[in-house]
């Protein structure tokens, strides 16, 4: 037995999956306002992050026995690194479903209507970020990072006008304006995180690990 390789499990493909399935019944609570599923999916997101906690701490773990193949050690940074950014997806998940629930009897479905397009956008970059791990395809993890300049643009509109409405009370009060924007940063960040799991901005690496040298990255 190599006593330098430790096989170790690949969280990623079934932890990626469960996050995707998470984020569109999340669409669905958002934009229906459902209250009552918006508490079963807090229990969910309490239970993923607990998930995605346990993983990241395995890879940590298996780091700390010090084996010497490169390779191995790669593996772990690289999976412990895309498990803590899957937990900060389902934290922001969490915080959705949360403001849905305080503000549930105050909204109607047609005030978040205008989320729709910055939602599925949201949804598009996670997409196309596993895909691109899974597929080890540097082109598409690349295309990430031009569709979230969209959503930020899409995202920064709408806030604007969520804050004009609100601080001019002219549709929302305090707290329903509040939980609004919230909820829209909730889906900015999760472009964010989707971006920074296709191309980490610290380092960059290939998408199927190559190391192509540690250096900064501007995105």
């Amino acid at each position: 037995m190599d006593m330098d390789h430790i096989e170790t499990p690949d969280y990623f493909p079934e932890l990626s999956r469960k996050v995707r399935d998470l984020i569109n019944r999340v669409r669905d609570a958002l934009f229906r306002v459902d209250s009552q599923l918006c508490l079963r999916l807090m229990a969910e997101c309490s239970a993923l992050q607990t998930e995605t906690r346990k993983a990241e701490a395995d890879c940590n773990a298996n780091l700390l026995v010090g084996m010497t193949d490169a390779e191995d050690r790669l593996q772990l940074v690289r999976c412990a690194q895309r498990c803590s950014r899957l937990g900060r997806i389902v934290h922001q998940a969490l915080q959705i479903v949360q403001n849905v629930h305080e503000i549930a009897d105050q909204i109607e479905p047609s005030d978040i209507e205008a989320f729709k397009p910055i939602y599925l956008m949201a949804e598009v970059e996670l997409q196309d970020a596993v895909l691109s791990i899974l597929r080890d395809d540097e082109r598409l993890a690349y295309g990430v990072r031009s569709k979230d300049e969209e959503l930020d643009q899409m995202y920064a509109k709408e806030m604007e006008r969520i804050f004009h409405n609100t601080s001019s009370a002219m549709f929302y009060n305090f707290h329903t304006g509040t939980s609004l924007l919230f909820i829209l940063r909730a889906i900015e960040r999760i472009g964010d995180h989707a971006k920074e799991l296709a191309i980490p901005s610290f380092y960059l690496l290939t998408a199927g690990g190559r190391s192509v040298g540690e250096k900064r990255c501007a995105i």
